[in-house]
């Protein structure tokens, strides 16, 4: 071999390990942007606990830290379900009026407040601090999905105060939300196993009338709750009070194992 072919040679050598090197760096980039986070704690208002009134807002949310395309829209999509929340509970009148109302959390919490006080003006004697606190984490990441879990506990006067619990997928490649559905093949087996697990986790034989029992169904029909989600161990599934059962009974979940769930589900588009 000539010198001249030696030298190609190396040449190309050494660029197709450049090139793997990179390639490999922009994969471990892009890892690190999706899965690297910290928890943003906000704080508005507070609660006098003497006086029992007041107005308090908490967040703490955990968010990618990195500035690349996927963690900025994931940011923003967490920030908007936030806002969007907290909106719920302003006046919604001055919520339109008021288009940085919708841009941030700080002038979201001033329309809770400011609702509020309105309802003093009417009830000055009625009791409590009206709170909501909104607490979120991941519960699985992949290459491909993060999977988010969004608590939110609100009182506002009542009985009792609310509390619920939201799954959100978030896709690896563009940070956009993506529905859970995605990852389902068969939607009608899916439904089956969940209500034979249902029913083995409340006790009821399958000969059992679920309405006759106390809970709640659609047109007379078992459902699929609103929030489910992929685990580590399995789906997790998750009635939230009042979906399925009275508020009593509290939130109902259960995880099935991904070994029972074969064809079911997409595991290809999770892992």
């Amino acid at each position: 071999m000539g010198l001249k072919q030696m030298a190609a040679l190396m040449l190309g050598v050494v660029s197709f390990w450049a090139c793997n090197q990179s390639s490999k760096k922009d994969n471990a980039v892009v890892e690190a942007g999706f899965r690297a986070g910290k928890v943003k704690k906000e704080q508005f208002g507070g609660c006098d606990t003497v006086a029992n009134k007041g107005v308090s807002v908490i967040i703490n949310l955990w968010q990618p830290t990195d500035s690349g395309v996927v963690a900025t829209k994931i940011r923003e999509i967490l920030t908007d379900k936030t806002i969007k929340r907290l909106n719920s509970y302003g006046d919604p009148a001055s919520a339109t009026a008021r288009l940085e109302a919708i841009k941030n959390p700080k002038a979201a919490f001033e329309d809770f407040q400011k609702n509020y006080n309105e309802f003093k003006k009417d009830f000055p004697d009625a009791p409590g601090c009206w709170e909501v606190e909104l607490h979120g984490d991941t519960v699985m990441t992949t290459p491909k999905v993060l999977f988010y879990q969004f608590d939110h506990y609100a009182f506002t006067g009542g009985a009792h105060p609310n509390s619920f619990t939201s799954y959100h997928a978030f896709d690896g490649k563009t940070g956009d939300e993506i529905e859970m559905k995605r990852f389902v093949a068969d939607s009608v087996a899916l439904l089956n196993l969940v209500e034979k697990k249902f029913r083995e986790l409340e006790k009821l034989t399958p000969g059992v009338d679920l309405e006759d029992a106390g809970y709640f169904l659609a047109n007379h029909k078992f459902f699929m709750p609103a929030n489910y989600v992929f685990t580590p161990e399995g789906v997790l599934f998750f009635y939230n009070p009042y979906e399925i059962a009275a508020y009593a009974r509290g939130p109902i979940e259960f995880t099935i194992p991904y070994e029972e769930l074969k064809g079911i589900i997409r595991t290809e588009s999770v892992f």
